[in-house]
């Protein structure tokens, strides 16, 4: 049956909706017409939301962050990643449902990034990461109040907020092979306190890899764990220990 243009229009636009668009949607992949690509995009480091890194199976997703970095996940197992350079990591997801915590630190400023890692979200090959030159809530002046990633950066720094009391410890956190953790300093305000503490570990025969979601510590009365940072996140034989930044918010 001959269909022409001037026939068509003489339907209404549910029709075009109902029946043309998917008749001709399928014809285009017959004929081997790609549907649009995904995009790459482009995301600023606030210091208040986590970064969003879609993942799909059988892609890669290119991770680029402003700055050389270490990295940290919750599963390291879900995922194969490669650097490809000193500022971009390279994720290809292990299975279909990835949700996940990455934490990277930057090597040049110290700065503490959380990303979310999920394949929920749209997908995009790559993701850019620009820090933003003033990052709300990682002030640590005035009588403003830190959020979350702020105490953890003013803990790194040694520098006490406005409201918090600092007290020294030696509660031990954490003590189940291969690690240790022992407090060392408190930082206690109103809502949320921060603990600085040193993971340790026996002369190791390989490296041991710190991964945040294994160190389950729990302290009801301070609320519930938010974030954990290390000053290096893996232990070796020339390395015993190292610090590691724990903060709860009631």
């Amino acid at each position: 049956m001959h269909f022409s243009i001037s026939q068509a229009s003489k339907h209404p636009p549910s029709v075009w909706k109902r029946y043309l668009l998917p008749l001709l949607a399928s014809v285009a992949g017959l004929c081997g017409i790609p549907a649009p690509a995904a995009l790459a995009t482009e995301v600023v480091w606030d210091g208040n939301t986590y970064l969003p890194v879609p993942v799909h199976l059988g892609s890669d997703t290119r991770l680029v962050m402003p700055e050389p970095f270490d990295d940290s996940w919750e599963r390291e197992a879900d995922v194969a990643c490669t650097l490809l350079d000193p500022r971009t990591l390279i994720i290809r997801p292990r299975s279909n449902n990835i949700e996940q915590r990455l934490t990277l630190r930057g090597r040049r400023t110290g700065t503490l990034y959380l990303a979310r890692v999920s394949s929920a979200l749209p997908y995009a090959p790559v993701v850019t990461v620009r820090n933003s030159v003033a990052v709300r809530g990682d002030s640590t002046s005035g009588h403003s109040q830190p959020g979350v990633l702020g105490l953890l950066k003013a803990m790194m720094l040694g520098h006490t907020p406005a409201g918090y009391q600092v007290l020294h410890s030696d509660r031990v956190l954490f003590d189940q092979s291969p690690y240790r953790i022992v407090a060392q300093e408190v930082w206690k305000s109103r809502r949320q306190t921060g603990i600085l503490a040193q993971i340790s570990t026996v002369n190791p025969s390989q490296p041991l890899s710190i991964v945040p979601s294994n160190l389950l510590i729990r302290i009801p009365e301070l609320g519930s764990l938010r974030a954990l940072a290390a000053d290096e996140f893996e232990l070796r034989s020339s390395r015993l220990s190292t610090n590691v930044y724990l903060v709860y918010v009631k």
